[in-house]
C-alpha cells in the first residue's frame, strides 16, 4: 500500500496499516478518545515522534493527522476508510 501517511509510521507497511486499524477502532469506540489514544501512543516509543507532531499541532489529535494529511497532499478520508 503506497501512502505518504502510513509511510510516516515505522517498520512493516502492512503490519502498521494492520495495527493502526486495531488502534483507530479502539479509539473511535472509546469513551475517551483522547485520553486512550494518549495512553497506547506512550506505551510504545516507536510512536514517540507521532506524539511529538500532535504535541507540535496543539496536542489535537485530529488536526495533526488532517494538517499532516494536507502537507501531503492526501486525501484524509481514503485514509480512514482504508483503516475501517
Amino acid at each position: 500500500m503506497s501512502n505518504p501517511i502510513f509511510s510516516s509510521f515505522p517498520s512493516n507497511r502492512e503490519n502498521n496499516r494492520n495495527s493502526l486499524s486495531d488502534i483507530y477502532n479502539q479509539i473511535r469506540t472509546s469513551p475517551n478518545p483522547n485520553k486512550l489514544m494518549q495512553q497506547l501512543l506512550n506505551s510504545n516509543p516507536q510512536y514517540q515522534g507521532i506524539m511529538q507532531y500532535i504535541n507540535q499541532n496543539g496536542g489535537d489529535a485530529r488536526s495533526a493527522f488532517y494538517n499532516m494529511a494536507a502537507q501531503k497532499g492526501v486525501d484524509p478520508n481514503s485514509i480512514l476508510s482504508q483503516l475501517r
